[in-house]
């Protein structure tokens, strides 16, 4: 986006002293020139981050790395930016990011509702829900249909879209909403379901990769039966802080990265390894 510049014009009464008008002048110059500022100009973006290896991970000296960190990171360095990451739950991020106080969040799925206060740049990953259990041996359930007739206690994220079908089960099926236990962390979703005070828990796929090849998890034990929901997932900016101009400026600094293989090159570093040998 150009620069505004102020043209002065030559006045007959320009050999007058008008110290009022001059500071005056100055401030309208001034206010332009912020108002018409290309992004690429010095400025911090914040994101919200909670640590959940490998996208987040908080080191003991609070500094943060990870796929959505890194991934971020070169996306504001694109537009001249630094980053901040701020650690809050899910739910309260998507409240700052409509308000404007947050200028972004990763890895979050398209809906009507949120592009209402979101621009959407991506996707950088292809979600894949699944429904997980530690009940053994492993119920037969192989739909949401099969979910929503259970008796079972379900951990789920607080605020994470699970598609349209499960939204309208928790509409129509009171009594299945009441078995749906919300979290705002991931860790305490992990640990409601180590500890069997729920028997399902959703997990995305490759974050379940992760907890069985750490051995969080043990493929055997915590089984995953059937995919819930699959669609990409992006970074959305808030339309509170970033103006439809700037969008496009959002656009090209991701389609930059794409083209000269940053996005893959991070893929690989943090989910290359796979463990067919335990796929659920």
């Amino acid at each position: 986006m150009p620069i505004a510049v102020y043209h002065e014009q030559k006045s007959t009464y320009a050999n007058r002293s008008f110290p009022a008008l001059k500071s005056l002048h100055l401030a309208l110059i001034t206010l332009l020139l912020l108002l018409f500022m290309p992004v690429s100009q010095a400025c911090q973006l914040t994101m919200q981050a909670q640590h959940f290896p490998p996208r987040f991970i908080k080191a003991a000296d609070g500094s943060w790395t990870g796929y959505n960190i890194e991934l971020f990171q070169a996306l504001a360095k694109e537009l001249g930016c630094s980053s901040q990451f701020l650690e809050t739950p899910w739910g309260r991020s998507m409240q700052l990011l409509a308000s404007g106080e947050l200028d972004a969040m990763s890895n979050v799925s398209y809906n009507e509702q949120r592009a209402e206060f979101a621009y959407f740049i991506g996707p950088h990953q292809q979600e894949q829900v699944k429904l997980v259990t530690n009940l053994v041996p492993a119920p037969d359930k192989t739909s949401l249909t099969d979910l929503v007739n259970g008796k079972d206690l379900i951990a789920a994220m607080q605020g994470i879209y699970y598609g349209a079908a499960f939204e309208q089960a928790l509409e129509t099926a009171p009594a299945f909403r009441q078995r749906l236990v919300f979290v705002t962390l991931n860790q305490q979703k992990l640990e409601l379901f180590l500890s069997g005070r729920v028997q399902y828990m959703l997990e995305d796929q490759l974050n379940l990769q992760q907890l069985y090849l750490h051995n969080t998890l043990n493929p055997l034990q915590h089984k995953a039966l059937f995919t819930l929901y699959e669609n990409p997932v992006y970074f959305a900016f808030s339309k509170k802080r970033w103006s439809d101009s700037q969008q496009q400026a959002l656009s090209n600094a991701w389609q930059k990265l794409v083209t000269e293989g940053k996005v893959q090159q991070l893929q690989q570093q943090y989910f290359a390894e796979q463990i067919t040998d335990k796929q659920p």
